[in-house]
């Protein structure tokens, strides 16, 4: 299994780069191979998994050696802590360097239209962890894309200010410091769920960790509490959920098992 924490960052493939690459793009089915040339770089196309063991970088201007990598912890990392037993995911390569420890106050928010109307109404201020929950496989249910509260903080010029936490995911094209996939997720009795407003949060990129600065016996007295009224929100959501999307949350399990369905629950 690869070490995603110690993989090095050897190329930077965005669109927004100061080159453009030659993207090739294969299609099995009439065994064609279309180029979008948009450098005059020459490039040939090679399965990643069996490149051979002389191959050269022709340019490391563009693909850089292991001694020169881009970043020696390659661009995502796994956080593990009391907030994310499982783990979650934060993509590194989008942090600015003083916001990779990161200790700030809780605000919490049950859904996204709930966090997006809190960011927009101004309740997010410079130093809160934006805390958006009930957002996973199970919870949402089907783990939406959390791309419009990262960008409403960013334009409230709060990007660099900020961090947020979640059980939803993110795209590629997510920046700042954004942690997705908090497994287990708070609709499986994930601890991100028993997370209040004013809690502190300390994020530790370098350390990989990721807590809540509340008590064992304070989490666990929140826990039964829970487990009281149930893993979902106090209020019910207005969205609606079809059928198919209802059956699969049944079964659904958190992003760190891949949000598959668990079938043993069948029996």
């Amino acid at each position: 299994m690869i070490d995603i924490n110690n993989t090095l960052d050897l190329i930077k493939l965005k669109f927004y780069n100061e080159w453009l690459y030659t993207a090739h793009i294969y299609d099995e089915g009439n065994s064609q191979m279309h180029e979008s040339l948009t450098k005059q770089v020459v490039t040939q196309y090679i399965d990643p998994l069996n490149i051979p063991k002389d191959a050269k970088i022709l340019d490391e201007s563009i693909i850089h050696t292991n001694e020169n990598a881009y970043s020696q912890v390659g661009g995502l990392s796994i956080l593990f802590g009391n907030l994310a037993l499982e783990g979650a995911v934060v993509k590194t390569a989008g942090i600015e360097a003083n916001m990779r420890q990161f200790k700030g106050t809780a605000i919490c928010f049950n859904s996204q239209p709930e966090a997006i109307t809190g960011i927009m109404s101004h309740k997010v201020k410079a130093g809160n962890v934006v805390v958006i929950r009930y957002e996973g496989p199970k919870g949402g249910p089907g783990m939406q894309e959390m791309l419009y509260p990262t960008s409403y903080i960013k334009s409230k010029g709060l990007g660099k200010a900020c961090a947020l936490l979640t059980d939803g995911r993110f795209s590629g094209g997510t920046s700042g410091l954004s942690i997705g996939h908090c497994s287990p997720e708070a609709a499986a009795g994930g601890a991100i769920g028993l997370v209040r407003n004013g809690d502190r949060i300390r994020i530790d990129i370098p350390n990989r960790t990721i807590d809540v600065l509340v008590s064992d016996e304070e989490l666990a007295k929140r826990r039964a509490e829970q487990d009281k009224l149930g893993w979902k929100p106090a209020q019910a959501r207005p969205r609606k959920v079809s059928g198919a999307l209802k059956a699969y949350a049944k079964l659904a399990t958190s992003a760190d098992k891949g949000a598959v369905r668990d079938l043993s629950l069948l029996d």
